[in-house]
C-alpha cells in the first residue's frame, strides 16, 4: 500500500489485512512482550473454552468470576454460593474433559465462594429476587375482636369440659378469627 496519501488500487480482506498487522506487531515485539502476549491469548483461549462449556448452563450462571491462573495451569472460578461452589467441585471432571474437547487442557480448578455482595448487578439482582421469592408474605394487621366477638367465642367453647381443650380450643379459633379480620380489613 502506498502512504503518501494516495490511494492504492489494491483491495485487501480484512482477514489479511489483520494478519500482516498480526506479524507487524510479533515482529517488532521484545521476548518478553512475545511472551505475556503468548500468556494473554493463552488466557483467552482457557475463557473461551470455559464459555463454551459453562456458559448458559445453569452451573455457570452462578459463577461470579473467573481467573486463569498460568503458573500452576488452573482456573479460580468464584461461585455465587457455597452450594455452588460444592456443586462445581463435583463437577470438576466432567467441566476438565470437556474443555479439553475445546482444545484447553488443565490441570486443574480452584473453586471459591464470592463475597456476599460480590458479583455484579446481574448476580445481585437474581439474589434479591429469590430472596424476595422466598419471603414469607407480610402479615396482615393484628386485629383485636371485639367485646361481642369475645363474648360469642366463650359461648362457643363453653361446652367443653376439659379446661385445657377448651382453653387451647379458644385460643386457636382466637387467632383464626383475629386473622380474618386482619385480612378483611388490609383489601
Amino acid at each position: 500500500m502506498k502512504h503518501d496519501g494516495q490511494r492504492a488500487r489494491k483491495t485487501v480482506g480484512l482477514d489479511a489485512y489483520l494478519g500482516g498487522e498480526r506479524r507487524r506487531i510479533i515482529d517488532a515485539a521484545t521476548p518478553e512482550r512475545l511472551e505475556q502476549m503468548h500468556a494473554a491469548e493463552r488466557t483467552r483461549e482457557v475463557y473461551r473454552a470455559w464459555n463454551a462449556v459453562c456458559g448458559g448452563t445453569r452451573e455457570g450462571g452462578h459463577v461470579t468470576g473467573l481467573r486463569y491462573l498460568p503458573e500452576s495451569n488452573k482456573l479460580l472460578v468464584y461461585a455465587d454460593a457455597p452450594a455452588w461452589t460444592q456443586e462445581l467441585t463435583m463437577l470438576r471432571e466432567i467441566i476438565r474433559t470437556r474443555m479439553a474437547r475445546e482444545g484447553v487442557d488443565l490441570d486443574g480448578f480452584v473453586f471459591r465462594t464470592s463475597r456476599p455482595g460480590y458479583g455484579g448487578e446481574a448476580v445481585q439482582r437474581k439474589h434479591r429476587a429469590q430472596v424476595a421469592s422466598s419471603a414469607p408474605p407480610p402479615r396482615p394487621a393484628h386485629r383485636e375482636l371485639s367485646h361481642e366477638e369475645a363474648a360469642a367465642l366463650d359461648a362457643a367453647v363453653a361446652p367443653v369440659e376439659d379446661k385445657r381443650l377448651r382453653d387451647a380450643l379458644k385460643s386457636a379459633m382466637r387467632a383464626s378469627l383475629e386473622w380474618k379480620k386482619g385480612q378483611s380489613a388490609g383489601n
